[in-house]
Parts: C-alpha cells; structure tokens; sequence
C-alpha cells in the first residue's frame, strides 16, 4: 500500500502542477501580492490560493456519485459562483492600484485568507478532477480505494498547486522591478479581467 500511497501523491502532484501553469486568479493573484508587498506574502498568498484543491479534488473524489443523483444542486452552486466572480471581477476593474508598501502589509493569517478566497471561487476546480480522477480510474492509474491512498492524492492536489505558487513568488519578486513597471498600473484590471473571463467562460459552457 506503501507504494500506491506515493504514487497517488506523486501523480497528484504533477497533475496540479501542470494545471494550475494557466493564467487564473490565484496566479494573477500572487504577482499582485508579490509587488505590493514582498515574497513572503505572495508564498503565504500562494498557500492559501493552494488550500481549496483540497476541498475540491476531496469532492471530486468521494462525492461523485452524490452529485449525480443531484444535478440541479451542482447547477445551482455553479451559477452562484459565477455570480460571486463577476461581482468580484467589476470591483477589481474599478478599484485603484495601490503603490508596493511594506507597512500597510496585512498580517500573515490575512493574505493566507485572501488566497484562500481567490481559490475557492474559482469554478474549474471541481469540474477539472472530476474530469482527471475519471480518466485515472479508468486507466487503472487510480483504483486503490484505501483511505490512506485517496488521502495521498488529495493533499498532492494541494502541494502541486503550491509549488508552482511558490515559484511565481520567487520569480516575481526576483524580476519584481520588471514586471512591477510592466504591470502596476493595470493589474488590477488584468485580475478583474481574468475573472470576468472565467466567469463568461463558465456561463457559455453552462447555458
């Protein structure tokens, strides 16, 4: 079991990895708090940015079948969340950059929240490992119904998502003079934008 442990993990891992590289909130998001403020908030940004995979691929994983007798409830929670992004995306558009400042810098516990709220509302989590563990399972990569292996799989969605944060962190605040004058006059309307974008994405793709 040992084996199928660090395998669902590894496989997580690289999975997350490899999906979290497109443009989304929480990596908007994490160049954002790396030029306000400074690497280590955009790490704490990116962890908490990285907690909802847990939620989400957990739902995918062992709700499956609940949600299928239920479909009108999935339709329901998807509609509100675009709701909630299209909100979340006017009122980035127009809210006004702020210069970088270490001393108005939230404390830790804020920017991890923060993360945490660009993740949760990103729409795609849900659909995108449900899409992934179905393939798994039916190319036998993921068949081991033991906790301790559904565990593992679940927290390497989580760590896979992280380690890229934490790259676009260090990147961020290594080039932060760079992408500081390339972007801050306008992140916070490329960030609305990218949320706007997902939630017309997930609107069309409801209808």
């Amino acid at each position: 079991m040992i084996w199928h442990i660090f395998q669902a993990l590894f496989l997580a891992t690289a999975i997350s990895f490899a999906g979290s590289i497109q443009l989304g909130p929480v990596n908007f998001g994490t160049i954002r708090t790396a030029l306000r403020y400074n690497k280590k908030s955009a790490i704490l940004f990116g962890f908490g940015g990285s907690l909802p995979e847990l939620f989400y691929s957990a739902l995918a994983l062992g709700s499956s079948n609940l949600l299928s007798r239920y479909e009108y409830l999935d339709d329901y929670l998807k509609y509100l969340t675009i709701g909630v992004l299209f909100i979340f995306g006017i009122y980035l558009i127009f809210q006004k950059p702020t210069e970088a400042s270490e001393k108005d810098s939230p404390d830790k516990g804020n920017h991890v929240w923060r993360g945490m709220g660009f993740g949760i509302l990103n729409p795609q989590l849900y659909p995108f490992w449900l899409f992934i563990i179905t393939n798994l399972r039916s190319n036998n990569l993921l068949t081991d119904e033991r906790w301790p292996v559904q565990a593992a799989f679940v927290i390497g969605t989580a760590a896979g998502a992280f380690l890229l944060q934490y790259l676009v962190a260090v990147v961020t605040s290594k080039k932060r003079e760079f992408v500081y004058m390339k972007l801050t006059k306008n992140y916070n309307k490329i960030l609305g934008a990218v949320i706007l974008a997902v939630a017309v994405f997930q609107l069309v793709i409801n209808l």
